[in-house]
């Protein structure tokens, strides 16, 4: 009979299952031997010492070995990615930054190796490449983008960004990744779209309060500086081209228009129809830009600023949950203050016509 050899850590992990001769649970060290008939796990040293699989009666059954996992406290939380044993009520994995379930993750999640599949009697050549013998390997959404959580970005832990970013993780830390190492950038619409709606969605808030204010304030002189004076400066001229004001203005009117204006009514029409627009726009525009880089800065300074302080493990997965992620409702709420603010100007210029 042949059998597959090889480290833990190198294939399926066996971490906790007990062996079924000495009765020891398997460490990540272990060297161990997997039957390729049934898929029992074995220490090289105790498969030496029986001669043979002790499970060669089952062979080509459905019989299911009991999954016996060591966890002596019984209050940890495994990770459903790396397989790291968290202190329980974690909210991220200490060893990758996998978010964590309020629920027992490790065993809802832990892998089964001895299902009914793994003991069918197939072929050897049916075995994936997963380790699992005769099994189909599962779908495993990877946080950290095939980024080493170990591995730095600025001089703190790629698994560190990865508890302070939390949302849209497979998009930021290669990005933050690709940027220590090639100094590559990359543009983000969400923040050209957004502008300062973004950056306090991201909790950027002092950049993110600082832009909404600017912008939300040109708008509104925009709008005031329309109401107050271009539309009843483009009445007079229209009345004096006799132009109708109920109906739509084509271009060639539009043009009549523009040509009788004065050299002031000419600029104020140019600030207040192009210029404010244009500072809006290349505001988005710059912030487009400069987004994933100010990000990243505001994270690695939130990381070091909880290494600092935090002394304790469990206070700093809270810090992180707290000062990292986003904030959709102050987001909704500047998008609603937008609305508020453009409707009451449209409302105001009604009565204004």
């Amino acid at each position: 009979m042949l059998f597959q050899r090889g480290r833990n850590n190198l294939m399926t992990d066996f971490t906790g299952v007990k062996c079924p001769v000495c009765g020891v649970p398997f460490q990540p060290e272990d060297d161990i031997v997997v039957c390729p008939e049934c898929g029992a796990p074995y220490h090289r040293a105790c498969y030496q010492q029986e001669g043979h699989c002790i499970f060669e009666d089952k062979h080509g059954t459905a019989w299911q070995f009991p999954d016996e996992r060591a966890n002596p406290s019984g209050d940890t939380v495994r990770c459903p990615k790396c397989g790291h044993d968290n202190t329980a009520g974690a909210l991220f994995c200490e060893h990758c930054g996998t978010p964590l379930s309020q629920q027992d993750t490790g065993r809802q999640n832990s892998e089964q190796p001895f299902n009914d599949s793994s003991f069918n009697h197939k072929s050897p050549n049916d075995r994936h490449a997963n380790g699992w013998p005769y099994s189909q390997a599962p779908f495993t959404f990877d946080p950290m983008a095939g980024i080493d959580p170990d591995e730095t970005i600025d001089h703190v832990k790629a698994g560190d960004l990865c508890k302070v970013v939390q949302s849209n993780t497979t998009y930021y830390l290669p990005v933050f990744m690709n940027h220590e190492k090639f100094r590559t950038r990359r543009f983000n619409f969400a923040a050209l779209i957004l502008g300062g709606g973004w950056l306090l969605y991201r909790k950027i808030y002092a950049l993110g309060s600082i832009i909404t204010s600017a912008v939300l304030a040109l708008e509104i002189l925009n709008q005031l500086l329309n109401v107050q004076y271009i539309n009843p400066m483009m009445l007079q001229i229209m009345n004096q081209l006799g132009i109708s004001s109920t109906s739509s203005v084509s271009t060639h009117q539009l043009y009549q228009i523009v040509s009788a204006m004065n050299s002031s009514q000419m600029l104020l029409f140019s600030l207040v129809n192009l210029c404010i627009p244009l500072s809006i726009f290349v505001t988005h525009i710059i912030l487009g830009f400069i987004a994933n880089n100010v990000y990243r800065k505001h994270c690695v300074k939130t990381i070091q600023h909880i290494q600092a302080n935090v002394s304790n493990e469990s206070e700093a997965l809270i810090s992180y949950q707290e000062k990292g992620g986003i904030n959709t409702v102050l987001l909704v709420m500047v998008l609603i203050c937008y609305l508020i603010v453009s409707n009451i100007v449209n409302y105001n210029s009604i009565f204004l016509l």
